[in-house]
């Protein structure tokens, strides 16, 4: 019989703490091997997350993140950047597959299995994203917004983009996580981008072409909770494991409130971005 997975659910916290958690647990079951977890959560306040390789002090209007009361932090994770607000965001951690399929996309396309299989439950028709031949080179600059484009695998529903991932391998795990929006505001999500008004307002109006919440999309008002019970119902359905609800355990508590102090409270992390973060680090700091 296949090992049991873990679930917690944290509830709301800061920026901050959400990304270290996460990287924390990543960290712990590389090298301890503990169990796979699928972690749900939110945040204590809207939150801007940028990619691991986006230029946060270009791409982002600082000042107008800071007049509307949005933290912005840096994923440990690829990918664009998310508005975090009114949303179930969820997090798998687990470790590589033994069968050669080991690829991004062979997680994403699972996980994204598991979240179709959620959302369809609660009568929303979304489909996986199949690959597509990429853009030629010329034409308009992609967005930098992630629930702009839908990459290999993500969630569409009536053509838009409804779930938002990304992901961090190490050597024998993998961390995915990503944002479920129940509402949507695009306007303050561009608002938080370093864009002309007019570019801004051609992306604005793109984006509802583009970009779909679950509750523009459902038949009836979805709730928190229920997203939040469909993910664990259908995670346990798709991999063909029980999940049981366990706590968090010490060293990763210990780990990710390490990580929120000496990282993703920093500007230089947040800002300045990972290579330089990195330069300045102890060679002991994850």
């Amino acid at each position: 019989m296949q090992q049991p997975w873990r679930f917690v659910n944290t509830g709301n916290a800061e920026a901050a703490f959400n990304m270290a958690l996460d990287e924390a647990l990543l960290v712990v079951h590389e090298a301890y091997a503990t169990l796979p977890t699928l972690r749900i959560y939110g945040w204590c306040q809207p939150t801007l997350s940028l990619g691991y390789a986006q230029n946060a002090r270009q791409e982002v209007d600082l000042d107008a993140c800071q007049a509307q009361g949005i933290t912005v932090v840096r994923r440990p994770t690829g990918g664009r950047a998310v508005l975090h607000d009114r949303e179930v965001t969820y997090s798998v951690v687990m470790p590589l597959l033994a069968d050669g399929q080991s690829s991004i996309t062979e997680y994403y396309r699972r996980i994204g299995m598991a979240l179709a299989t959620a959302l369809q439950s609660l009568s929303i028709p979304v489909h996986l994203a199949r690959p597509k031949v990429r853009p030629a080179a010329g034409r308009t600059p992609a967005s930098p917004a992630c629930f702009a484009a839908l990459s290999r695998y993500e969630l569409s529903a009536a053509g838009k983009k409804i779930v938002g991932s990304a992901q961090k391998r190490a050597q024998r795990a993998v961390l995915q996580h990503g944002s479920i929006p129940l509402w949507m505001d695009r306007q303050r999500l561009f608002q938080c981008l370093r864009l002309s008004a007019e570019r801004r307002e051609e992306l604005v109006q793109e984006a509802y072409t583009t970009m779909a919440a679950v509750n523009e999309i459902a038949p009836a008002p979805v709730t928190l909770p229920a997203v939040q019970d469909a993910l664990r119902q259908s995670f346990s359905a798709t991999f063909g494991v029980e999940l049981v609800e366990m706590p968090i355990a010490p060293e990763e508590w210990r780990l990710a409130q390490h990580l929120q102090a000496t990282k993703y409270t920093t500007d230089t992390w947040n800002l300045d971005g990972a290579a330089v973060w990195r330069q300045r680090q102890p060679a002991a700091v994850v």
